[in-house]
């Protein structure tokens, strides 16, 4: 495509628009067509120079406090690093007020941790303070709320002369039952001055007494005393939530301190397998030297311990960081030492009906109640928006009674004046847009709320019924995992004796101990797991009592 003809007109624009300017007979013409030509570049080059000042100050700022904060940062890693290698008496030490035993075992474990756990602290930290904010809620409500204001006030100058003023005024409020308010104020003043046309000194009181009161919209006393009733419920529902927490809390600490006892066994259990794997090397090398085995076979053992020796180094790291977590769970620094109780839990035996759990459940569930009480709450948010599409109406009352200025507070009468007033004021509902969407929005939060439930019942009932069917499973996998410890050992016995008299090999002894070894690992993750899921149940059905210093009630 040329652009040949369009170049041209653009040519012969600007020279017809440059004659007009240069033959227009009015120089102030000329000037100014001048002038609004050049003033649109002008601006443009101004906004550009702007801009990139602007850019080259933000870029010098920004990169001076940059510089300010990685010097801080050098700082601190050129003169405040602590050598590893520096004496273990220049290194601050905190010092230890919780008293360890030596032994740990659970209920100690469980006592501890109620009272130091950070975790567990904030909690009851959290509920306290909602306490006390409820408490403040209460004193608005219930109580009459006062207060009072003292001041006072001087003035002097060239052009006036000198006057002060001190002041008192007390007030209180209460809210009443119907959803009204009574109001009263007393206020006094004392004015001094030293102006010869004034009084040297003058006293002033006054007193008043209000009360209004709604008739249609916020009238009664569900609607006006539904911010407390409902801190009430609220509180009601963080006690519920804290008891909850202080369950799965006791859960987690237990579970956690029966898997340090299940790594303590599996850790015993891994160096019996690496005694075992060394008496297999030492009986494999003893039949090579007889002419009664091969070298793989001797080979083939020294692997296996081996093995088993980086597995029990395994288990070693493993146990010894758990522990460390477990003292940070328990609130404790990671510098106690206690060694925990080699008493594995026993399996406890449990039946239990059905239908009966899940009917206890339904019943005893605090989070299950915590949710119809929140349907109520939503039936009662209903209430409120279908009362504010009611017209406002309220009436008022107001006394007052003031004392004539006298000189001293003890001449004064405060029956010198009163005032009365009575007062109607209703509300033409032009536009109830707002309360209309909120009624909508209520009816919602209501449909909803029998939504959320049916479904936590549905929750419920599923939860109990799988504990049950996960607790039998348990039980029959311990039962079949003892069977197979037993069957286990038969094969390691067998495999030991077919190895001396020739007919085995040594793998089998290597396969046979380390199926021994696993076999007895799985069966205390067995048992762990249906102790847990007990206490778990017992929570489901709302039966996990959970004492003061965090002890399972039996």
């Amino acid at each position: 495509m040329s652009h040949g003809p369009w170049k041209r007109m653009i040519i012969q624009e600007r020279a017809d628009q440059l004659y007009y300017l240069v033959t227009d007979s009015d120089p102030s013409a000329r000037v100014a067509r001048t002038g609004q030509s050049l003033l649109i570049p002008a601006l443009l080059v101004l906004l550009c120079s702007c801009s990139a000042r602007d850019h080259a100050i933000a870029e010098r700022e920004g990169n001076r406090i940059r510089a300010e904060k990685v010097a801080v940062v050098d700082r601190f890693r050129r003169e405040q690093l602590v050598d590893p290698d520096a004496a273990v008496s220049h290194r601050e030490s905190t010092p230890m007020e919780i008293d360890v035993p030596e032994t740990l075992d659970l209920s100690t474990a469980l006592t501890i941790a109620t009272r130091y756990s950070r975790s567990y602290q904030s909690q009851r930290e959290s509920l306290f303070l909602s306490a006390l904010s409820l408490g403040l809620t209460r004193r608005d409500f219930l109580r009459p709320v006062f207060n009072s204001t003292a001041s006072f006030t001087a003035s002097d100058g060239s052009d006036r002369d000198y006057q002060d003023v001190a002041a008192l005024s007390i007030g209180g409020s209460l809210m009443l039952f119907t959803g009204g308010s009574l109001a009263i104020n007393a206020n006094s003043s004392l004015n001094t001055s030293d102006d010869p046309l004034a009084d040297l000194q003058t006293a002033n009181t006054s007193a008043s007494l209000s009360f209004s009161q709604p008739l249609l919209r916020g009238a009664g006393h569900d609607l006006a005393f539904e911010s407390l009733t409902q801190a009430e419920r609220s509180l009601l529902y963080r006690a519920r939530d804290f008891e909850l927490y202080r369950q799965d809390f006791v859960i987690q600490i237990t579970e956690k301190y029966f898997g340090l006892i299940s790594q303590q066994k599996k850790l015993t259990n891994t160096r019996e397998n690496i005694d075992g794997q060394r008496f297999a090397w030492e009986q494999a090398k003893a039949l090579f030297r007889l002419g009664r085995g091969n070298s793989l076979d001797v080979f083939r053992a020294e692997q296996a311990l081996l093995e088993a020796q980086n597995s029990g180094l395994d288990a070693e790291q493993i146990f010894s960081l758990s522990i460390d977590r477990f003292k940070i769970d328990l609130g404790l620094p990671t510098s106690v030492e206690f060694v925990i109780q080699d008493k594995f839990p026993d399996v406890t035996p449990f039946e239990m009906d059905l239908d009966g759990a899940v009917e206890a459940a339904l019943h005893n569930r605090l989070d299950l109640r915590t949710t119809r009480d929140q349907l109520e709450d939503a039936e009662r948010g209903l209430n409120i928006a279908s009362n504010s599409l009611l017209p406002s109406l309220a009436l008022s009352l107001g006394y007052t009674a003031a004392a004539d200025p006298e000189f001293r507070f003890s001449d004064l009468n405060i029956d010198d004046s009163d005032d009365y007033s009575v007062g109607l004021v209703m509300e033409i509902p032009l536009d109830r847009k707002s309360q209309i969407n909120n009624f909508r929005s209520a009816e919602i939060s209501l449909d909803r709320a029998h939504r959320e439930l049916d479904r936590q019942r549905d929750e419920v009932i599923l939860e109990v019924r799988d504990s049950l069917r996960t607790l039998k499973q348990r039980k029959d996998q311990i039962e079949l995992g003892v069977k197979k410890i037993q069957s286990v050992t038969f094969s390691v016995e067998k495999a030991e004796i077919d190895q001396v008299r020739g007919t085995g090999t040594n793998r089998d002894v290597v396969e046979a101990t380390n199926s021994l070894t696993a076999a007895k690992n799985d069966q205390l993750d067995r048992i762990v797991a249906h102790e847990i899921q007990l206490l778990r149940l017992q929570k489901q059905l709302g039966l996990l009592f959970v004492n003061e210093d965090g002890l399972v009630a039996e």
